[in-house]
């Protein structure tokens, strides 16, 4: 009898085990490994579900599920590739599906129906959308937007992406440039989960303003990897589709698409813009939808000479020369501009640097630079005014929003009269030579006196 016992104990103890093994696998949990902070999830079950191995069975109990009308109006539809069978005259419903069926097209008629549906609210902690306590079945997972997320079984545990997430980007390695300066620009996207969807379009097209030249030099990588995408360049830009299926297994890894351009004369004192958008389909229906433009702006400012004459503002001085510099470290640069090839380089030799000249209207001026601190130096004055002896300082701060301060005028008045002669230059030297002729003449005019006395 004690064997007897002991045996049925251990019975009891292995059932029991079981018991809570069975008990465990009936329930699973949804998680969301990419919500949108804007966003709130809930989960919709549309079919029962047991399993055994890779083998799945579904159904579908028409007294107690919400939307056995709507999956029955769908399964009648024409081409639906889905099946109800009805079990031995009772409320429950065996679903079978063919290859004509689509996921997409599904999700689609479901996310038509979900108003007054309930289901169960997924919660975000920890930078993921969660739910669990999950009776198995074939769960239908949507945000507020109204925008698919995913269908899935609860398999347990499942994982599945906001197919909404659709990060886009576009940067540039510089705002502040000068003409000739090329600009090299970056979109930034990511590979968005396909599934459950018969086709799919990720298409860019950009923009640019006519301060920009374009190059016509796009390359697209995935993942790091380079991937044909054939684009279509026009004068200001270009269009492409990332063929985004043929990459599911890199879902959510970067998609970078980067190109350049020169900026031309057209740029100065005008805020040239660049824009991008991107055309992505956000439902299995085949519907797309585009992002907000993605604007990325650059500027080129000019130096504005405004020539008078000192405590006369309204006459203005012509024939003014100037050459322009920057200076860093103590070392000089000069200002040089190639008008054929319309491009601004700095020289170290200042007889290489462009010089301007003041018109009737005292005005002259250096196009195409950057946002800093120059100097111009006075290289000729106007004929009967005085040349300057020290460099004005100009200090460039332009704005993206705001062409008005892409323009610095600098006033430079100019004195009148006659220059006084330099140090060791002939005016000195006339001084020393009239000196020397009057201290001669003292001497022989001395010397006369003497002996006119002397012969007295």
């Amino acid at each position: 009898m004690k064997r007897i016992a002991s045996l049925l104990l251990a019975l009891v103890m292995v059932l029991g085990l079981a018991t809570t093994a069975f008990a465990a696998d009936t329930t699973g949990s949804i998680t969301v490994e990419n919500p949108l902070a804007d966003q709130s999830y809930t989960a919709y079950k549309i079919f029962d579900v047991t399993y055994d191995g890779d083998n799945y069975s579904y159904t579908i109990d028409a007294d107690n599920n919400s939307w056995f009308e709507t999956v029955q109006a769908y399964a009648k539809g024409e081409n639906s590739g889905m099946t109800l069978t009805q079990i031995n005259g009772t409320s429950i419903y065996n679903v079978t599906t063919t290859s004509n069926f689509s996921a997409g097209a599904f999700s689609s008629a479901l996310n038509a129906a979900k108003a007054g549906k309930t289901g169960d609210a997924l919660t975000v902690s920890g930078g993921k959308a969660t739910v669990t306590g999950l009776e198995l079945g074939y769960y239908f997972v949507t945000s507020t937007s109204g925008a698919l997320c995913n269908l899935t079984t609860t398999d347990h545990e499942v994982t599945i992406r906001d197919k909404n997430d659709m990060p886009f980007e576009k940067t540039a390695d510089d705002v502040s440039v000068e003409v000739g300066q090329t600009v090299n620009y970056k979109i930034e996207g990511k590979v968005p989960d396909t599934t459950g969807f018969s086709s799919y379009t990720y298409k860019v097209t950009d923009t640019m303003s006519e301060g920009l030249t374009f190059k016509k030099d796009v390359k697209v990588t995935i993942n790091g990897t380079t991937v044909e995408c054939n684009p279509v360049y026009t004068d200001n830009g270009f269009e492409l589709t990332v063929p985004v299926t043929e990459h599911q297994n890199k879902v959510g890894t970067a998609i970078l698409i980067t190109y350049s351009a020169t900026v031309n004369d057209k740029a100065v004192t005008v805020i040239s813009q660049n824009e991008a958008v991107l055309e992505y389909t956000n439902n299995p229906d085949g519907s797309t939808t585009e992002t907000p433009p993605e604007e990325v702006k650059v500027y080129s400012a000019k130096i504005v000479i405004d020539k008078y004459e000192a405590n006369a503002e309204d006459t203005k001085l012509a024939g003014a020369k100037f050459i322009l510099y920057k200076e860093a470290d103590g070392v000089k640069s000069y200002y040089s501009y190639d008008a054929t090839k319309k491009v601004v380089s700095w020289v170290a030799d200042k007889s290489a640097a462009t010089t301007v000249t003041t018109d009737a209207n005292g005005a002259a001026e250096f196009i195409g630079l950057e946002d800093g601190t120059y100097y111009l130096e006075e290289t000729e004055a106007p004929a009967g005014y005085n040349k300057l002896t020290a460099p004005v300082t100009v200090t460039i701060s332009g704005s993206a929003t705001d062409a008005t301060k892409l323009t610095a005028t600098s006033e430079v008045a100019n004195n009148t009269g006659s220059e006084l002669p330099e140090t060791g230059g002939m005016g000195t030297t006339l001084f020393y030579a009239i000196g020397g002729i009057l201290v001669l003449a003292a001497v022989v005019l001395l010397v006369t006196k003497r002996r006119m006395g002397s012969a007295e």
